[in-house]
């Protein structure tokens, strides 16, 4: 893939993930693709993530993917950004997140996430104990 190919596949996906296109989401999503979130630990399928996705929607009204920072290399991408928020509650809270993911043939083959569990409670409106 192209320099060029690799940044649209990238911009693709995350506009996508924001507007609920959980189909085209799994579109881009090669068969193989794994997923390994370091808040988890461990990995999941594609179809996993895919089956998980809106569940994951319903607990915040809007999400939005800001702040994009998208450097290629020969066969993925990494992105930084900023996940913004609004919960149902009205609270609006943000997450930093930074992915390495590889492709292949216009598909995404693996996303490595990276993110900061300890702002989850910032995230989601509680209030430090």
């Amino acid at each position: 893939m192209t320099e060029g190919e690799i940044r649209r596949l990238a911009n693709r996906f995350f506009d996508a993930y924001q507007d609920r296109r959980v189909d085209v989401v799994a579109e881009l999503y090669a068969p193989d693709c794994i997923i390994w979130h370091n808040v988890f630990g461990r990995e999941t399928t594609g179809a996993e993530n895919i089956a998980k996705l809106p569940a994951s929607y319903e607990k915040q009204r809007r999400r939005t993917y800001n702040d994009r920072c998208i450097n290629v290399f020969e066969d993925g991408f990494v992105i930084q950004y900023t996940l913004n928020g609004v919960h149902h509650n009205g609270h609006r809270g943000a997450l930093w997140i930074c992915i390495v993911a590889r492709c292949r043939d216009g598909k995404i083959t693996r996303i490595d996430e990276y993110m900061d569990s300890s702002k989850f409670p910032a995230w989601r409106g509680e209030m430090p104990a």
